[in-house]
């Protein structure tokens, strides 16, 4: 009976470790919170951080699924995956979802005010 409550223990752990993963969006204090291919943007627009990876302009496919590429979106010749949204509650607690940031087409999740 121990060993199989250490297995599922086991089993339990490994799930938990496959399923977790900073994805763009999140929050972040530092480019560590964002994962391997990740960086964490603080700037006045994204505030608590903003976890995103860079990108090409025009490019969306070099964006994880559900984020657009933003030209200049972390800073002066940097573009950032921001996430797209459909309506403010698609943002997280801060973030609104607008449409033309830096010009993108797309609505996207930036902080409010």
């Amino acid at each position: 009976m121990k060993l199989r409550w250490n297995v599922l223990g086991t089993v339990v752990l490994g799930l938990g470790l496959v399923g977790c993963g900073a994805t763009v969006g999140d929050a972040c204090t530092t480019d560590v919170d964002c994962g391997d291919r990740g960086f964490c943007i603080n700037r006045d627009y994204t505030p608590g951080g903003y976890c995103s990876q860079s990108c090409v302009p025009g490019k969306d496919d070099t964006c994880p699924s559900g984020s657009t590429c933003v030209s200049e979106g972390a800073a002066r010749d940097v573009s950032a995956c921001f996430l797209k949204c459909g309506s403010n509650d698609d943002c997280r607690q801060g973030y609104r979802c607008v449409g033309g940031f830096r010009d993108n087409p797309n609505s996207l999740c930036v902080a409010v005010g």
